[in-house]
């Protein structure tokens, strides 16, 4: 029984210590209801695809309360009509939401007598090449190589039905008569917030949501499909101040912006936008705490910064980040997002160009290749291959056409910061920052953001892990910081901050996380410990020839834990030698 209890003690005090207490976006639309309640939009994500004919606007909202029927009543250009409004999935914004997150990442020091220079995660090409074994069979060369990869390309747009029903009101319409005859309560303020809209002739959009299709995140709260449409116009705002009354009593409303370009980051105009605090050395406790890590950062930023955006990301889609949290959107997702808007003034000969000729080799191996074919089959063949010469042809100036970079605006605010709609417009420099890599025994990096072109600025924290091998060589090479050494077993998944406004924005202290000074916000990080080389007598490390299990906890260097974790692992050790003196003694 006392080794029982002796066990219960120890495992309590390891909950305790370890799990502990447990406690990005506005709203361009009003919620209406056919009940009393309050109705509130936390968060929306809103992205934007020019280009020199049509802008194409997607956007997703949250909700929270009465679980019965509601409807968003919002503003469009006057050029946009009921069939140029569609509902799309939610995968193909959130994605957007993760490949451009804030991001921590971790950097392990390369092992003292091992040459050459540390590599990084992103230097893995893990890309598939034309010519790759699992792109598929024969293809149009015939067993000459492998099908040209374009072939396996999903060009396909897919659309979500049925979670709104859209009514686009005329200009001049009574949007509040409308409502009414529909069961539906108007706030009384409703032609006063619509009105300075209607002023600008635009049209009034209806989306009534049927609440069986939304998809919970928790108790009365949920997360709307995206509505998408495209104007003509150049549009380059969003009716914010519209859904002010749907507002948190107690909280405040997020906005995420994407941009996705051709080659330009975008910015506020009438808003102050700066970048955000990139490339801090962090506490390992942030790892799974980004959200309310980077939500209590973004809080003391704005105390300094008021009405002020944060860029938080800009780059290329032929890259996605150092390191990339996800991976690039697929052209599938990007004709969704607009993409196939664009397609309808391509040119017809653009669209389906003529294959190049064939070389003399080319021609030779199609021939040999029929001679092994049976008669009847050869004509079918003919006929499948020049199909895919002209479909791999057309492909590739598709994917040609819609090569892009995405940038990303975040802005968090209440009615008094926000005191008119925000406008965009393209950056006047490109951006590249939050790329620099840690040197030295305490890990220091450049912050700087510099306007130098392509555009690759990312909003990156970052741990370090010290190795725990002895050096034994003539020469070590200490504080060469690179990626997880082969015998890391750990989860090498790249943590964002995402989901912010259901985060606990006071639950971490950021001087306490931050091992990097942030000047400019007058934060000072708590002190942080000179990385010390281990010489070949010490007894904290154990080199690998070394007869013990070389368990460490990765990151207890900076948070303190390792004791806690032994303390752990000698649990069961010391409840049997107590049990075996128990029965001595008895």
């Amino acid at each position: 029984m006392q080794r029982f209890h002796v066990f219960v003690w120890f495992s309590l005090v390891f909950l305790v210590a370890f799990l502990g207490p447990e406690n990005v976006h506005a709203f361009p639309a009003i919620y209406v209801g056919k009940s009393d309640g309050d109705r509130v939009a936390h968060s929306t994500q809103v992205v934007f695809m020019h280009n020199e004919k049509a802008t194409v606007v997607t956007w997703m909202p949250d909700y929270e309360g009465p679980l019965d029927a509601f409807a968003l009543v919002t503003v469009v250009p006057s050029d946009v009509t009921a069939e140029r409004v569609v509902t799309l999935k939610r995968d193909f914004v959130d994605h957007l939401d993760k490949l451009s997150a804030p991001r921590f990442h971790e950097y392990w020091e390369m092992e003292p007598c091992e040459p050459g220079e540390p590599e990084q995660e992103w230097e893995r090409d893990l890309t598939a090449k034309e010519g790759t074994a699992f792109l598929g069979g024969g293809g149009p060369s015939f067993g000459t190589k492998k099908a040209a990869k374009e072939l396996f390309l999903n060009v396909n747009v897919e659309f979500k039905n049925g979670e709104y029903t859209f009514h686009m009101l005329d200009t001049g319409d009574d949007a509040a008569g409308w409502l009414k005859s529909h069961g539906y309560r108007a706030p009384p303020d409703l032609a006063a917030r619509l009105a300075p809209y209607l002023g600008r002739q635009m049209k009034v959009l209806i989306a009534e949501v049927d609440q069986n299709r939304i998809e919970l995140v928790g108790g009365e709260r949920a997360q709307l499909s995206p509505i998408q449409f495209w104007s003509e116009s150049d549009v380059d705002s969003m009716p914010l101040r519209l859904g002010l009354g749907n507002a948190p009593a107690k909280d405040k409303q997020e906005v995420i912006a994407y941009f996705i370009d051709i080659k330009d980051r975008f910015e506020a105009k009438n808003y102050k936008t700066q970048f955000a605090p990139t490339n801090l050395n962090v506490d390992f406790i942030a790892k799974e705490k980004m959200g309310e890590f980077y939500g209590a950062l973004h809080d003391r930023f704005l105390e300094k910064n008021p009405r002020t955006f944060l860029a938080e990301y800009a780059w290329s889609l032929e890259g996605c980040g150092q390191p990339c949290a996800t991976t690039p959107p697929e052209l599938f997702e990007l004709l969704a997002l607009g993409g196939q808007v664009f397609e309808q003034w391509v040119p017809d000969e653009e669209k389906n160009p003529k294959p190049p000729d064939l070389s003399d080799a080319e021609k030779m191996s199609f021939k040999e290749n029929l001679k092994l074919m049976e008669p009847k089959d050869r004509a079918k063949a003919k006929k499948t291959f020049e199909e895919e010469r002209k479909t791999i042809a057309s492909r590739k100036l598709l994917v040609q056409r819609h090569k892009y970079s995405i940038s990303r605006l975040h802005y968090r605010f209440g009615a008094a910061d926000l005191p008119e709609d925000p406008n965009f417009g393209r950056a006047t420099t490109p951006a590249q920052g939050g790329t620099a890599l840690p040197t030295g025994p305490k890990g220091i990096t450049s912050s700087e953001v510099k306007a130098v072109a392509p555009n690759r600025f990312q909003t990156r924290f970052y741990n370090l892990h010290p190795t725990p091998v002895v050096a034994n060589c003539s020469a070590p090479l200490r504080f060469r910081w690179g990626k997880a050494p082969r015998t890391y077993r750990g989860l090498r998944k790249i943590w964002v901050a995402e989901d912010l406004t259901r985060k606990n924005r006071k639950k971490l202290d950021v001087e306490q996380v931050l091992l990097s000074p942030i000047p400019e916000l007058g934060l000072k990080p708590k002190p942080a410990a000179v990385v010390e080389a281990p010489d070949a007598g010490s007894a904290a490390v154990s080199s690998p020839e070394s007869k013990s299990c070389g368990c460490r906890s990765v990151g207890a260097t900076q948070s303190g834990w390792n004791a806690w974790l032994l303390l752990l692992s000698l649990t069961p050790c010391v409840a049997r030698r107590m049990g075996r003196a128990q029965k001595k003694g008895s």
